[in-house]
């Protein structure tokens, strides 16, 4: 009997160690994702800072959110972390990077612009996709608290954008109408939900509000 719970005590304490490792893997995991955020983010800003100093005026042109939008996504290429934005949340207290891509390797370490829908601040429909990790407050892990009403931020090498939440809703994952462009400026989110099972897309409709 002393033989059994001898066993019993050695594979429980292998089962502890275990479970340690995995919490301490996992904690570790999120601080190195968390690090790599924020990496992409400084380095936006100092670029945003960059071209602040570097801006000569505004474009009044009817051109200029097209002309903006081109240099926006040239200059997302040539930027360090190639950050073409950053996404902020008030509401979930989110800043994300955003890179140009929905590939599996962009949305790896921040959200992804889809490569066939304008860019932030221009007339059209901009739609930015985001996984929901399982770790709390990573990307659009909690896109589900978002409100209608709730205020959007998108920050651009040279501006910030401002959107008004309108509308929230669930879609299955053939529904390919929250791509289509819009006559007005619009920003789209969408994520899988729910969270453990991924069955339906989570969708946030915004328009743009001048502040």
């Amino acid at each position: 009997m002393q033989k059994v719970r001898s066993k019993l005590s050695f594979f429980a304490t292998i089962l502890i160690v275990i479970g340690a490792m995995l919490i301490a893997g996992s904690f570790g995991i999120n601080y190195m994702q968390y690090r790599a955020k924020q990496k992409q983010i400084e380095a936006f800003d100092k670029a945003r800072e960059k071209a602040k100093k570097n801006s000569s005026g505004e474009n009044t042109s009817d051109d200029a959110d097209a002309d903006a939008g081109k240099k926006e996504k040239k200059a997302g290429a040539e930027l360090p972390e190639g950050v073409l934005c950053v996404l902020r949340i008030p509401r979930i207290d989110s800043a994300d990077p955003v890179k140009e891509g929905v590939t599996k390797s962009a949305l790896a370490a921040s959200l992804g612009h889809e490569p066939d829908t304008v860019l932030p601040g221009t007339v059209g429909n901009c739609v930015i996709a985001g996984h929901r990790n399982y770790t709390f407050g990573k990307f659009f892990n909690r896109l589900d608290e978002m409100e209608v009403g709730d205020l959007l931020y998108v920050d651009t090498l040279t501006d910030t954008f401002a959107y008004r939440v309108k509308e929230v809703k669930v879609v299955e994952p053939t529904e390919v109408s929250i791509l289509e462009n819009t006559p007005n400026e619009q920003l789209t989110l969408y994520t899988c939900t729910p969270i453990y099972v991924a069955t339906h897309r989570l969708v946030i409709i915004a328009e743009r509000i001048y502040e």
